[in-house]
């Protein structure tokens, strides 16, 4: 690919950054995972993709940290952005071997910080999991125990995350 640093009418400054999103999944080793390719400098093997808005196109751009920084001409917000969504994937990598205790009823449960969850086992073929945190019935059925307690892990992201803004 191209660097679009030298391509005319592509704005070098005031972009502004929507996301940062990490492309490897959860549990998906280093080679399994399907990395970008940086659309501003062409740079391969982007995990951590910025996603990057300006004003004068149409379309966004999804760059590496270094671009980020040099297209919104901000040199510490993106590298806090990438810093904290890597830290968000190192703990969702290591949320599955924590110890969960068993109920008296064989559930699965943890005592994660001010929330309470409960996976619990619903049906009989196929078998499917459904979430309780603080004692609140989740909605969704999950196809396996791990999608339950990762979707546990995620919704106590987006629980802390609203009461931090």
């Amino acid at each position: 690919m191209s660097s679009q640093w030298n391509t005319p009418n592509v704005p070098h400054k005031g972009w502004k950054c929507l996301d940062v999103v990490d492309v490897r999944a959860s549990g998906e080793s280093e080679d399994e995972a399907n990395y970008e390719v940086c659309q501003m400098c062409g740079q391969e093997r982007i995990r951590f993709v910025h996603i990057m808005e300006h004003s004068t196109m149409s379309d966004g751009l999804r760059v590496g940290c270094i671009c980020a920084e040099k297209m919104s001409d901000d040199y510490v917000a993106p590298k806090q952005r990438e810093r904290e969504v890597r830290n968000r994937s190192t703990r969702r990598s290591k949320w599955l071997t924590r110890k969960w205790k068993v109920s008296r009823k064989g559930h699965p449960w943890l005592k994660a910080g001010d929330y309470h969850l409960v996976v619990c086992s619903e049906g009989h073929q196929p078998v499917q999991y459904r979430l309780f945190i603080n004692e609140r019935r989740g909605q969704k059925l999950y196809p396996s125990e791990s999608t339950a307690k990762l979707a546990a892990f995620d919704a106590i992201e987006k629980m802390k995350a609203r009461a931090d803004s």
